[in-house]
């Protein structure tokens, strides 16, 4: 088993860890069941920024890592909702135990998904419920150490339940590896549950600003990787973050933060467990004008 598999199923489990949800969200890091308008188009761009320093082989290793992942969405139809994902490693500094310090940086693994609601119950002004289906598929377009060479399909689903001032999401999304060159990372499923809260204003008036509230549970999990038909010690795991957040939404953008910070962790082998992280995004709603 060589090193390159080891670093592989690491920043594989990385990528299923730290990068958010795909698209418009209520919930900073979790997905939502409300559909973007037909011919309407989002640009999210966001700021992750990791920091893991607990070493359980207890050699001082230390990760830095700034993830910009960059996504597209566009409403197909009003119950249909495309997303275009493009996860990008800006920077990561990863110092080993003879305080030798790797740098990298590069593209992780584009992924394309879409969301059908199938389910609308708006059954009163301000409130909805709605559920919806989610499908799509990671393609290879990673650099060497961010992303792997396989095409893997992910499916799952969404519910979303809004009332007057609050919202509720929750989200499963499962990622299905599948082998290449004698190396497979291990399936990924993530999980995430969101309450918000509008902060302001307590009624809308004639301006449409608004700002929210938001607790966030986020859920990790990854299985080990084989490489060479060998099971990786050092890959897959469990984690789960508390993330509490705030959202300012005016009529041409979004900007929202977030800090996670994790409750549980339990990586198997000798695996860095993280400190915190935080997170800054945009949103820029569009119309694409296609039709």
């Amino acid at each position: 088993m060589s090193a390159r598999s080891i670093l592989i199923a690491f920043a594989s489990f990385y990528l299923s860890s730290v990068l958010p949800s795909v698209g418009l969200a209520q919930g900073i890091n979790t997905n939502v069941a409300l559909a973007v308008a037909e011919d309407e188009g989002i640009f999210r761009s966001q700021i992750r920024y990791r920091r893991a320093t607990d070493d359980p082989a207890g050699i001082g290793r230390e990760l830095d890592v700034v993830a910009v992942p960059q996504t597209l969405v566009y409403g197909v139809t009003p119950r249909f909702t495309s997303f275009f994902t493009l996860p990008i490693v800006a920077y990561r500094r990863i110092e080993a135990a003879d305080g030798s310090v790797r740098r990298d940086e590069g593209l992780g693994d584009l992924r394309i998904l879409g969301r059908y609601t199938f389910f609308v119950d708006d059954y009163a002004p301000l409130s909805t419920r709605r559920a919806a289906l989610i499908a799509g598929l990671k393609f290879p377009t990673g650099t060497d150490l961010i992303g792997t060479e396989s095409f893997d399909p992910i499916f799952g689903a969404v519910g979303t339940w809004a009332f007057n001032r609050h919202e509720i999401d929750l989200d499963a999304l499962y990622m299905l590896t599948t082998k290449r060159r004698d190396f497979e990372a291990g399936d990924e499923l993530r999980y995430d549950l969101a309450y918000r809260y509008r902060l302001w204003p307590a009624r809308f008036g004639k301006r449409l600003l608004q700002l929210n509230g938001l607790l966030e549970i986020n859920g990790r999990w990854s299985d080990k990787a084989r490489a060479d038909g060998n099971t990786v010690a050092a890959s897959g795991g469990s984690v789960i973050y508390l993330s509490p957040g705030v959202q300012f939404i005016a009529k041409r953008a979004i900007v929202e933060a977030s800090f996670q910070v994790p409750i549980w962790q339990d990586f198997n082998g000798s695996q860095l467990e993280d400190d915190w992280m935080a997170v800054l995004s945009v949103r820029i709603p569009f119309t694409l004008g296609l039709r």
